[in-house]
Order: C-alpha cells, then structure tokens, then sequence
C-alpha cells in the first residue's frame, strides 16, 4: 500500500458495514420504476467505490459500468463475486466517456459532496445531461446540514475492528460548509505490528438549489426529493437526501 487511500480501500466495506447494498439497490430500482419513462437497462455508477451498491444492482439484472478515479478502490470491487458483470472504468466522475449513453446515472454515499470545486460538480451535471438518455434519470444522494452541524461537527470518533483501529478528528466550518475528517488508520501488518497511515477527508455542504441551477443548465428537471431510503419526504433530521433529476423525453 502506497498511500493512505491505498490502506483506506482495503477497509472501506467493513467501515460500510452497516450499509446494506442491496437495500440501497433496491430503493433505487424502485426510484427508477416510479420516475423513469423509458425501460432502464443501463446504469453508469459515478463514484462507484468497492461497487458493493454496483454489484447489487447488477444482481438485478441492469446492466451496470461503474466508474471512479481511486485504482485501488476499483481493485476491490473487481474482486468481488459479481463483480463479473460490471464494466469497471477509472476515470475522473468530472470528466468521463462511456462510449455511448446510459438509460440512468447513479452516485451514491456522498459521492457529490467530496467535489470541492462547484465548477467541476457543474460539470458531472452537464457531462450526466450529455450522456443520459432522454426520459432517463440521475439518482444521488447528498449530506444534509444536520449531518454536518450535529452528527459530525467538532466531535471524535473511533472504529476499533480485529485487523485496524481508525481515529478520526472532524471539523465543520459553518462559514465555508466545509468538512474536514483528518483520519489515522492503523492496519495489522505482519508480526502483529501495525502500520500507520494519516490522511484527509474533505466534504462540502451542496443546498438543493446548487443542483437544481446545475441540473437545469444541463437540461435535467427535479422529479422527486426522498429521505434516506424512506419512500417519503426528507424530513428535518434527515442525515442524506436523495434527488431524483430527469431528462425530457422526445415526442
């Protein structure tokens, strides 16, 4: 391991573990059949990860691409069983190519809000608006105010598991909207020692206005706002909201 987000992959989905990909696949299938007006057989995954959400969806039966920048988290995903079906791309979720275009976008666990930079995440939704199939949709989610000013604010949090321990330090500046997570990993390397990697996590506060102006510029109309994986309004306590944006379909 090369780096910190090389240690990160490889205990990413036991960090995950209290997320169940097949009820997330599950509710977004159900999205998709409740918003989409045409037959969804492709899914392009922005920011897929380990793919765990990718595969599941793919267990559906849709046929799935998966796309993130970080090789090693690619890596994992394509060892998976299932991962078979997935085409799995490394390619920055700002700036890709498919080949072609996708009946639905996806991008899932705050995948949005670590693009820092609003002209890049302009530019997803435009590239997102380019490739969608008209009567298509893009489906993601996106932390909350809440999750930010009170489940994370200036706390500390630990994770001790058999094979790593993290500790992670979080700041919320309420002025920028920023989260900073400064995280120390230590995996069990050999001879019981364990190696120790530092690094940083960053993520910005997007308002639903920020995506709506977005999405229209690149031709994408709201639908539907749900709370986390509630088939119903976000409430105001909410930790993620869910967006469903559309593209017209041609008469």
């Amino acid at each position: 391991m090369d780096n910190f987000y090389d240690a990160l992959s490889m205990y990413y989905d036991t960090m995950q573990s209290d997320m169940d990909p097949i009820a997330w696949a599950d509710f977004i299938s159900m999205l998709i059949k409740r918003h989409s007006s045409i037959d969804t057989k492709t899914i392009t995954d922005l920011g897929c990860g380990t793919g765990s959400v990718t595969i599941a969806l793919a267990d559906k039966g849709y046929q799935m691409t998966g796309i993130d920048s970080a090789v090693e988290m690619l890596s994992q995903a394509s060892s998976k069983e299932g991962a078979e079906k997935v085409l799995w791309s490394a390619q920055d979720i700002t700036d890709f190519d498919i080949g072609g275009k996708s009946d639905c976008f996806i991008s899932t666990l705050d995948t949005v809000d670590h693009i820092m930079n609003e002209e890049a995440l302009t530019r997803l939704f435009a590239k997102v608006g380019e490739l969608l199939e008209d009567g298509g949709l893009f489906i993601f989610d996106a932390i909350t105010m809440h999750h930010l000013e009170e489940t994370l604010a200036d706390n500390i949090f630990y994770e001790d598991y058999d094979d790593f321990t993290l500790l992670w330090v979080n700041h919320f500046d309420k002025e920028t909207k920023v989260n900073t997570a400064d995280l120390t990993l230590f995996g069990l390397a050999e001879d019981d020692l364990y190696e120790r990697f530092d690094g940083e996590l960053v993520e910005k506060y997007y308002p639903t206005g920020f995506f709506t102006d977005a999405a229209g510029k690149a031709g994408l109309t709201l639908l539907g706002t749900y709370g986390e994986l509630k088939d119903s309004e976000p409430e105001e306590n909410e930790e993620r909201i869910f967006y469903v944006f559309g593209k017209k379909a041609e008469n």
